[in-house]
């Protein structure tokens, strides 16, 4: 197989491919049968092989060759519900994201944070720049997926859900809105100056 060096910046592939192309996996039939997103290595450490987990297309020879996600992704660190925590396998330098599909492209890591604040009863959301523009060039979501404007963006758990706005990676690529609302609603609404 690859070997986990072979598996650096694979991630980033996946996620501009599938964020590109607007392609998800989440529910296909499959031998007569829906098949869903979410039972793979990355969500939930079940060693489910890569033509299986419901990300990947099962009919594509492609997965014949790719290196199976719990071979590749062993010892890396999980939040505490159990999601691969991206974020620090970047920090400890445990992969090293490609910078664009080939590679050649300049990152501009950019460091400052969008707090949502129509999020109901829910504490507000923290949207962190940087941990996003270390994996992805800017035009990855600007325009197509977010203007950038303050309100131009009618962000919804409903939306969300249906695979928009941050949809568009988390559940297909990125830890799922689902498994832990904390890792995005992480601001206190009473906090000092967000109200």
């Amino acid at each position: 197989m690859f070997g986990v060096k072979r598996f650096k910046g694979l991630v980033a592939i996946v996620a501009s491919v599938l964020l590109l192309s607007g392609i998800g996996y989440a529910q296909e039939k499959k031998n007569g049968e829906f098949w869903n997103a979410g039972e793979h290595y990355q969500l939930d450490g079940k060693a489910v092989p890569v033509d299986a987990d419901g990300i990947h297309d099962p009919s594509n020879d492609a997965v014949k060759v790719l290196q199976e996600p719990a071979d590749a992704m062993q010892g890396f660190p999980r939040d505490n519900s159990g999601v691969i925590d991206w974020v620090k396998v970047l920090d400890d330098g445990l992969i090293d994201p490609r910078k664009g599909l080939h590679g050649e492209d300049q990152m501009h890591t950019v460091d400052f944070d969008v707090i949502f604040k129509n999020t109901g009863s829910m504490p507000f959301v923290r949207y962190p720049h940087r941990q996003h523009t270390e994996w992805l060039t800017c035009v990855n979501c600007h325009p197509k997926i977010f203007l950038p404007q303050k309100g131009g963006n009618p962000v919804t758990m409903s939306g969300i859900m249906q695979g928009n706005y941050c949809g568009v990676c988390h559940g297909k690529v990125a830890f799922p809105p689902t498994k832990n609302c904390g890792r995005c609603h992480s601001v206190a609404r009473d906090t000092v100056g967000l109200r």
